[in-house]
């Protein structure tokens, strides 16, 4: 079966609804998907409401953002979205996100680049540089997406801001208390992905329970290595688009993923 388990809606910083990547993947013949938003749920239900009347299985997901020696991404699927501790810690970040936004638009304000940001107060889910990327666009400061991380948002450009974040082993542990599957995001788009065995035996240990080995910018050597890992640790192996909508490339089912029988029997999705 044809799976993208690694979707942005416009409940963070992608630009399509939940129900619109719903109707999308039905249409591309794509039998299960997860709207993994970062650091909130806020589109799961929407997402299942609309698998059901579509016909496309909704695992759902969400996508949090964690650091450790480099930006770590860990994928969790099958939470409690109604989990108290889970809506308790996400709403601190989105309160963090808030804040790092703030700076870097006073960052951008210092360089001369005075963007309206009041479109960012109608934003219901979380706020993220991709916002503020747009905003760039549509004032004129930027070609695209990766121009605008590239000239100003990416880590080491101009106006670029750390995060505070929590620790790959503890987004771990926050999915697994959500009743969750935690599974390591992008791994080869790690900047220290030469410590990637390393970091990958440290969140076994605190239960994390696959790795995404199929995404669009992994050559098919990186899903050999991948693979292997996963077989050595005893993880599912996933895949996904990221798909953010307009301004980013890749589609939804880009990854050319298909689901084996062990993640759907993990993840609840029937073959």
């Amino acid at each position: 079966m044809k799976a993208d388990l690694h979707i942005h809606s416009s409940c963070s910083d992608g630009s399509d609804t939940p129900e619109a990547i719903v109707v999308k993947a039905k249409e591309y013949g794509i039998g299960a998907i997860a709207v993994t938003d970062h650091d909130n749920v806020d589109g799961v239900e929407r997402a299942v409401a609309a698998g059901r009347k579509y016909g496309v299985q909704v695992v759902p997901g969400l996508e949090l953002s964690t650091y450790s020696i480099a930006e770590v991404h860990i994928l969790g699927y099958d939470v409690d979205v109604h989990s108290a501790p889970l809506l308790e810690r996400l709403e601190r970040m989105r309160a963090q996100r808030k804040e790092r936004i703030a700076k870097i638009l006073d960052n951008l304000a210092a360089m001369g680049i005075k963007l309206d940001a009041s479109p960012l107060d109608d934003i219901k889910g979380s706020v993220g540089r991709p916002h503020v990327a747009r905003l760039l666009i549509e004032g004129g400061y930027a070609n695209s997406v990766n121009d605008a991380f590239d000239r100003y948002l990416g880590e080491g450009a101009s106006a670029y801001v750390p995060s505070k974040r929590i620790t790959p082993g503890e987004g771990v542990k926050l999915i697994r208390a959500a009743g969750g599957v935690p599974v390591l995001a992008h791994p080869m788009l790690i900047k220290q992905k030469g410590r990637l065995t390393d970091l990958v035996q440290g969140l076994v240990g605190v239960g994390m329970g696959g790795i995404e080995t199929y995404y669009p910018s992994h050559s098919a050597q990186d899903i050999a290595i991948l693979s292997d890992i996963a077989k050595r640790n005893g993880l599912i192996t996933t895949g996904g688009s990221d798909y953010h909508g307009a301004g980013k490339a890749g589609d939804i089912g880009c990854a050319g993923y298909e689901v084996s029988p062990k993640t759907a029997k993990t993840l609840g999705i029937k073959l």
